[in-house]
């Protein structure tokens, strides 16, 4: 596998975030900005000024006991954090004032989780995606009552793959989420570990947790009811790692990117600026059977992703969010298999042919009276069957 340093280059090329438009940059600065739900748009392309270091949520590995049992603490609390400029906004959060640190394990190991509420009310926390027993699972049937603290434990019997945390209360799970209490749950096997993937966290292995936000005049989070309150509350503002208007200098060639929509409503379709193809890797499930190159992907909320993109020293790129998909006639909606290879000097995957897409295409229409519903969509169509083994090896 070849090593962080010799994929590292100093100062190579910067990232950056935004709405209607998000954001990489190598050297400079990248955004991500750019986001828009059917109707319901928002273009802030060109109006955000990528000002702030992007935050990489804290990794926490743990304690391991003499068991052998790896063992996180979790506190839910209330906070204050400096989102924009002016008033402190009041946030939720993990061991901390918003978000949570990244949790991280290995199949195989039996883990116990010390989850503490300190909210003013009954919360619980929900691992979204991991495989264990409905009773350690944080539903909202397993609420956890302030100053309570409820501990489960379960053995990791999945492959590798980028999960995440957030509560789960009935009837409150949309405003405990919007108020930052989410966070990442990295799975990793012996199998991952044989791949020649970027694997240093916050270095070339990069967590994004993505999140359009609204807020009041005094810098409050507003999750008030809106025109589209019947599918959750949209933003007008974007977060990565509860950072607004961020930028990331990228310092190696390659970047694998965890893509998390934690938004609670918004879905987002990616792609950079440029146009250039990204590899994708994974998926809610873990690695796919084969990398495959894009142009385009749709995440609505709660799903993830991983990417592999490659840079060239000294260039801005941004990562934006085009319209998601609605109008499969449009070449421009809708994930589109790249044809055009990257042109980094690193060893990429090979650009794999249409035929070989793992992606389900849902082929439906946006009736214009009803922007924010759609109307049944017509049988599924598979446009192939994945391919089999793993050519980054």
């Amino acid at each position: 596998m070849t090593s962080s340093t010799d994929r590292r280059m100093k100062r190579r090329r910067l990232l950056k975030f935004g709405l209607a438009g998000v954001g990489l940059a190598a050297v400079g600065g990248g955004g991500f900005v750019t986001y828009q739900m059917i109707s319901a748009k928002v273009d802030t392309v060109g109006s955000v000024d990528f000002t702030n270091p992007l935050r990489i949520p804290d990794l926490e590995p743990g304690q391991v006991d003499d068991s052998g049992t790896r063992i996180f603490d979790l506190h839910m609390a209330p906070g204050e954090s400096r989102i924009k400029p002016g008033s402190p906004t009041r946030t939720w959060g993990f061991n901390g004032d918003h978000l949570g640190p990244t949790l991280r394990a290995r199949r195989g190991e039996v883990v116990r989780v010390n989850v503490r509420n300190s909210l003013p009310e009954t919360s619980s926390v929900h691992w979204h995606g991991m495989h264990l027993p409905a009773i350690m699972d944080g539903g909202p049937h397993q609420s956890v009552e302030p100053l309570d603290t409820w501990t489960p434990e379960w053995t990791i019997d999945q492959p590798a793959a980028t999960l995440w945390y957030h509560p789960h209360p009935h009837g409150s799970t949309a405003k405990h989420v919007y108020q930052g209490l989410a966070g990442l749950f990295i799975l990793d096997d012996d199998e991952v570990d044989n791949l020649d993937l970027p694997d240093e966290y916050g270095v070339d292995d990069i967590p994004l947790i993505i999140q359009d936000r609204a807020f009041d005049g005094d810098n409050q989070l507003d999750d008030a009811a809106n025109l589209f309150s019947g599918i959750g509350v949209l933003g007008d503002e974007i977060l990565v790692n509860g950072t607004h208007s961020p930028y990331l200098d990228v310092t190696t060639r390659r970047v694998r990117l965890r893509l998390l929509n934690g938004s609670n409503a918004r879905v987002f379709n990616f792609g950079f600026a440029d146009d250039r193809p990204f590899v994708v890797i994974g998926s809610d499930g873990g690695l796919l059977p084969a990398p495959h190159s894009l142009r385009r992907l749709q995440l609505s909320p709660g799903e993830r992703a991983e990417l592999l993109v490659d840079f060239t020293p000294g260039e801005t790129v941004v990562l934006r969010s085009y319209s998601p998909t609605c109008a499969p006639t449009s070449s421009n909606h809708g994930p589109t298999v790249a044809t055009t290879p990257s042109t980094s000097s690193s060893s990429a995957p090979p650009t794999p042919s249409p035929t070989s897409s793992p992606y389900r295409t849902n082929w439906f229409r946006c009736p214009p009276s009803t922007s924010n519903r759609r109307s049944r969509p017509a049988p599924s169509r598979w446009p192939g069957t994945p391919s089999t083994g793993r050519p980054w090896t």
